[in-house]
């Protein structure tokens, strides 16, 4: 008897998915949100990222 192994939940986002989410930040960064804006720079230079979630 052999089993079959499923697929497990993918680790890594489609490039779909990466591009959607790259459009929302430009257009949230279009919006005025300094967080976006920030986060657009510090991707742009690869610098690293450390969001404070509780000044929000």
């Amino acid at each position: 008897m052999t089993t079959i192994k499923t697929r497990g939940r993918q680790a890594k986002p489609t490039r779909v998915e990466v591009a959607a989410a790259w459009d929302r930040l430009r257009a949230a960064a279009d919006r005025g949100d300094i967080q976006a804006i920030g986060v657009l720079i510090a991707l742009s230079e690869n610098k690293p990222l450390h969001m404070d979630t509780a000044a929000a």
